[in-house]
C-alpha cells in the first residue's frame, strides 16, 4: 500500500507527476480561490460588493492565467482573436505544440481538463442555490463567471480537436 502513495501511476492526478507542478499549483489556486472568496467571503465581511471585486479580480486572473499561461504549459494549446484591417472581420486562431516538440504529460493533461470542466458545474450549483435561497444578486456574479468560461473553454476546445484532428 505505501509502494502505491510514494509510486503514483503515470496520469494520476497528484502534482508530484506535473512536467510543471508550479505552474499547475497556480492553475489550481486561482480556479479554487474565486470560488472560496464566493462561498466564504459573506464569514469575513457583510460588504457584497467588496467580495464582488475580489471574486471578479480572481476570475480575471484566472482567465489570463489558463489563457496565457496553464493552457501553453499544461496541454500545449494557444489561441487569440484577429482582425482582418481591411474587411474588419475577425477569426480565431488555434496552435498546438508539435508533437515532437514537447513531451505530454497525462497527468497536466488530466488536471487541466478536469478543473476546466468541473468548476462550471460548481458554479452552477452555486447559482442554483443562489435561486432557492432567494439571493438573486448573487447570479450576476455566476453569469459574470458563465462569460468567462464560455470564453475560456471554447478556444482551449477548439485548439485540442484541431491538434486531434492534425495527428
Amino acid at each position: 500500500m505505501a509502494n502505491n502513495l510514494d509510486n503514483p501511476a503515470p496520469g494520476s492526478l497528484t502534482w508530484r507527476l506535473s512536467s510543471h507542478p508550479i505552474t499547475l499549483i497556480f492553475f489550481l489556486g486561482f480556479r479554487i480561490s474565486s470560488l472560496l472568496v464566493y462561498l466564504f467571503g459573506l464569514r469575513f465581511t457583510s460588504n457584497f460588493i467588496l467580495i464582488f471585486i475580489i471574486t471578479i479580480l480572481l476570475l480575471a486572473a484566472d482567465f489570463y492565467y489558463i489563457k496565457n499561461i496553464a493552457g501553453r504549459r499544461l496541454v500545449g494549446l494557444r489561441w487569440w482573436n484577429e482582425v482582418d484591417p481591411g474587411t474588419g472581420d475577425s477569426h480565431w486562431v488555434f496552435e498546438s505544440a508539435d508533437e515532437g516538440s514537447r513531451t505530454e504529460n497525462a497527468t497536466d493533461r488530466r488536471f487541466f481538463w478536469l478543473a476546466l470542466y468541473a468548476q462550471p458545474v460548481l458554479w452552477i450549483a452555486l447559482a442554483l442555490l443562489a435561486i432557492v435561497w432567494l439571493e438573486f444578486i448573487w447570479l450576476s456574479l455566476v453569469g459574470k463567471y458563465n462569460l468567462n468560461f464560455s470564453r475560456n473553454a471554447h478556444p482551449d476546445t477548439g485548439s485540442n480537436k484541431r491538434s486531434q484532428r492534425s495527428r
